[in-house]
């Protein structure tokens, strides 16, 4: 069976800024990454993501508001994507699009649960960073494709 680890539920959102503002400052949420204010992770797990990015991303066309299939997804990391999503697709699980790379180099796919929510599931980002390193990137390279601060880069590298 698949490693799987719930990681976080991701809201989107219209402006990144002021809802951060909002979880940072009324709500006591402590930013643990910032990517150039389109994702922001708390440490509590819960994220942010700009919505019109977003949408481009996943569906890769922006969204018209009746076309919404809703506005989050929940998020889960694992160290076997190839074999989860094999049993994805012997489920009859609705896709949403098989695994595709991210424009931040993470291999992703994304399905529906039964009720219409959106369900995300990529490899950690270790191993992006990993796999990059192996093709012989520098940490420079490395941060600058995947949004990663160079700190963080070689954190995960150790």
């Amino acid at each position: 069976m698949a490693s799987l680890k719930l990681t976080s539920f991701v809201l989107f959102v219209n402006d990144v800024l002021i809802s951060k503002d909002f979880y940072e400052k009324v709500l006591d949420q402590e930013v643990e990454l910032n990517i150039q204010n389109i994702n922001i992770g708390f440490k509590s797990g819960l994220a942010l993501w700009q919505k019109q990015y977003a949408e481009k991303t996943i569906f890769e066309k922006e969204i018209k508001p009746n076309e919404a299939p809703g506005n989050f997804e929940i998020y889960f990391e694992t160290s076997q994507l190839d074999e989860l999503f094999d049993r994805i697709q012997k489920n009859s699980v609705k896709i949403l699009h098989p695994i595709k790379t991210q424009p931040w180099q993470q291999r992703v796919f994304r399905v529906y649960d039964p009720d219409g929510y959106i369900i995300e599931v990529a490899e950690r980002m270790e191993f992006v960073v990993k796999r990059l390193q192996d093709e012989g990137m520098s940490i420079e390279s490395i941060s600058e494709k995947t949004f990663l601060p160079k700190e963080i880069v070689e954190a995960m590298l150790k």
